[in-house]
Formats: C-alpha cells, structure tokens, sequence
C-alpha cells in the first residue's frame, strides 16, 4: 500500500516539474502537435543526473550503501528541481521517477538482494543515459541481446520445448525491463505501448503452451523490435560493448 501511494507521488510530483517548467501544451497538447524547445538548462541538468548515476553505479558494485545512499539524496535534488524540458515528455520522467524510487527500494534491501540492486542500478544508469545521448545511447547496444532471446523463444517454440520457452521468454522479459525506463524516454508512447501490448500476448502463449502459435508470433516481435532500436528489417545486430554487459541481465 505504501509502495503504490509512493508511485503516485512521484508520478504527480513529475507533473508538477513538467507544468512548472513551462510544458504544460506537452502533457495535454495533441500528440501530432509541435514538440517543446529544449530548455536551455535542460541539458546541464540532465549531465549533473547522469554523473550521479554514473557514480552511483560504480559504488554499488564497490558495495559501498553509504556512498550509494549519498548519490541518491543528489540524485533526487536534481530530479526535483530539473525540468528536462525538450529531452524527453512526461511518460520519460514518469519512467525516471520510478527508476529513482526502485533503486531506493533496492538500496534498503542491498544486503539482502545484491543482485537486484545492482540491476535497480543499471536500469537507473541506462535511463539516465538516455536523456543525454540521443543517437548512440547504452540502451540500443542490448539490440543483440533482445533479438537473440526472440530467436531462442523461437527455436524452442519449433523445437516444443515448453521448458526452453518459458526461460527464453523469461529472459527477453528481463532484458525488456532493464532497458524499459530509457526506451520510455526516448521512444514515442504508441512504439512503446505496441511492443508491450505483444510481450503481453506472448506471454500467455507461452504461459498456456500454444508453441505453434508463439512461433508464428515471433516475427511480428522482431518486426518491433526493429522498429523501436531503430534498425532495418534485416540489419546486422551487434553484440553489446563489454561496459553494457556489466549492468546485468534482469531480474532473479
């Protein structure tokens, strides 16, 4: 109950920061209307939050909670008082919030769950990431990754292996939402709602054992993926820069 009341605080308080920066056309404005200007300290503020989180990552495989601890008190001073007007639309700082809060959560239980801390920590850096680098983000370099884990929930599928299936959808779920705040800000609203409305589909496919019908269901996934990395239909997928591979590979 209170994680759910803390959600929507911080849902409502990013509102507050988009009205208070001047982008209130951007929350109700039709979505074919004229994207925002970026604000002229947009940028700077969005430096300062992806610094933190940088530094954050590193001390949360140093193990270091006081450290961590500390990044997050300036994490959260910059959020709050940031607008990031023009880098990203009030769905992106919705995601943000909630990367900020997960990874508060994940803190008070670092002893206890290290590995979800260090991919609360990842997540964070990867959608930090994303508000300063539009082109060559960290996120897309897990397009290899993604598509190698629709080819197994193929192959399984071909193979009627329901075993093998449920651990490459598993896995392809898990790389989705380590990956999922900095599409979210990045990306438009219906690519991302598309992609999910079919991991939905697919999930219970594979959660109900109709192999045949997942199988059939792949190539359509690819097709999204395609779209949502922005690559060709049948471009080469490069494998992830070491850097990446270290921010894990979803949940346990």
């Amino acid at each position: 109950m209170f994680r759910a009341l803390f959600r929507r605080l911080l849902i409502f308080q990013a509102v507050l920061i988009c009205v208070a920066a001047g982008s209130y056309e951007e929350v109700w404005a039709d979505p074919g209307s004229k994207e925002p200007e970026q604000s002229p300290a947009a940028s700077i503020q969005a430096k300062a939050l992806n610094h933190e989180a940088e530094q954050l990552y590193r001390h949360v495989e140093e193990g270091n909670v006081q450290a961590v601890l500390d990044n997050l008190r300036r994490v959260t001073g910059i959020f709050e008082s940031a607008s990031f007007q023009g880098l990203t639309g009030v769905e992106g700082i919705h995601a943000l919030a909630e990367s900020i809060m997960e990874m508060k959560e994940a803190t008070t239980r670092a002893v206890q769950e290290p590995q979800d801390w260090m991919i609360s920590a990842g997540k964070l850096r990867l959608a930090t990431d994303s508000l300063i680098r539009s082109k060559d983000a960290l996120w897309l370099q897990y397009y290899k990754v993604i598509r190698e884990d629709l080819q197994l929930l193929s192959q399984y599928a071909s193979q009627q292996d329901k075993a093998g299936m449920k651990r490459a959808y598993d896995s392809l779920d898990q790389h989705y939402e380590l990956i999922r705040p900095a599409i979210v800000i990045q990306r438009k609203p219906e690519e991302v709602n598309m992609l999910e409305s079919w991991l939905s589909y697919a999930g219970g496919l594979v959660t109900s054992g109709e192999m045949s019908a997942v199988e059939r269901v792949v190539a359509q996934g690819e097709e999204m993926v395609n779209t949502l990395f922005g690559k060709k239909k049948d471009e080469q997928a490069l494998a992830p820069l070491g850097e990446v591979k270290e921010l894990g590979h979803g949940r346990s």
